[in-house]
């Protein structure tokens, strides 16, 4: 399967920018074209802005779409919101199905350690919600570690709110992307708190990925005032990972962000040094867990989607 997609020019919040992708399939019988439309938005307002990363829209209205695609450990949250679908989901693997009785179906991954195969098929029409770190605790009545226990699962914690499913219709009525916008940013704000841990799991966050300099889990938990056991326990219940994970998924994402969009850095080597990776084989290692392969193979197989936002790895058929 062969995936093309223009570039994007970088937005401003607020605006959004549109595409349409053709997935190219080849069988024994024919060449099967399928469009996709993605259009991807930031947010408008103030408080959004600190806690959501972008929003992007994908559609597809084939009923024989079916792609399949690698997606890799980061350390923001996505929350994808179905129109009309159901789900498998196995050890590294979600599957989501189009169905025809209009239910409308959650899913939200947490910060998982091994590259995640996803499969789509069947008419295709979702939002997702791309939070920053700790960007989605401000959206949620119970802790991440509640929410997202697993490596992906349906996100049910909006379920029994009515202004939910109110949302969810008019959302999914009407095409008018910035309409769209102005009912996900209301909805959002209407679900907006805050809690006491959350400044304390921000600043963590903050020394986890200060790539200029190397923070230990000791020093860091000292400098929270807190012992290393509960500062782990404190990260865990928030982030649903550990402190420990969590820095190897920053040095992974640093450096993948170097490699794609910096010019200062040409060799692998800068770029493991530049993200605190302390030796050429500890790099190698990280991605092979990461990505299943060496980082050369790694960066030769991704697509950039979404402004370059969406790594992904296409399976091609």
């Amino acid at each position: 399967m062969l995936l093309t997609a223009a570039a994007f020019e970088p937005q401003a919040a607020g605006k959004y920018s549109s595409n349409y992708l053709q997935l190219t399939i080849h069988d024994s019988r024919c060449l099967i074209l399928q469009p996709v439309n993605i259009e991807n938005y930031y947010p408008k307002h103030p408080v959004l802005q600190q806690h959501v990363a972008f929003f992007y829209l994908l559609k597809a209205e084939s009923p024989d779409f079916n792609t399949t695609y690698y997606a890799f450990p980061n350390i923001n949250v996505p929350l994808s919101i179905h129109k009309s679908a159901v789900c498998e989901i196995r050890k590294n693997y979600t599957g989501v199905y189009a169905n025809n009785n209009g239910t409308p179906l959650a899913l939200i991954q947490r910060s998982y350690q091994a590259p995640l195969l996803i499969n789509l098929k069947g008419p295709v029409n979702k939002l997702t919600i791309v939070f920053k770190p700790m960007g989605i605790n401000r959206f949620i009545s119970q802790p991440f570690s509640v929410i997202a226990a697993e490596d992906s699962q349906v996100f049910t914690d909006w379920y029994q709110q009515a202004r939910y499913h109110t949302f969810e219709q008019r959302f999914f009525a009407t095409d008018d992307v910035t309409e769209q916008q102005a009912l996900l940013e209301d909805f959002l704000l209407a679900v907006y708190n805050t809690n006491s841990d959350y400044e304390t799991v921000d600043k963590a966050i903050a020394l986890l990925t200060d790539f200029s300099e190397e923070h230990s889990i000791e020093a860091i938990a000292e400098k929270l005032e807190l012992t290393v056991r509960s500062f782990n326990r404190l990260f865990d219940k928030h982030m649903s990972i550990s402190p420990v994970a969590y820095k190897k998924i920053a040095r992974f994402r640093h450096s993948l962000q170097n490699k794609l969009f910096s010019e200062r850095f040409k060799k692998l080597t800068e770029i493991g040094y530049a993200s605190n990776f302390y030796d050429q084989a500890y790099f190698i290692k990280v991605y092979n867990k990461l990505t299943g392969s060496n980082p050369s193979a790694f960066f030769n197989s991704i697509e950039k989607l979404a402004d370059e936002k969406l790594i992904f790895k296409f399976v091609k058929e």
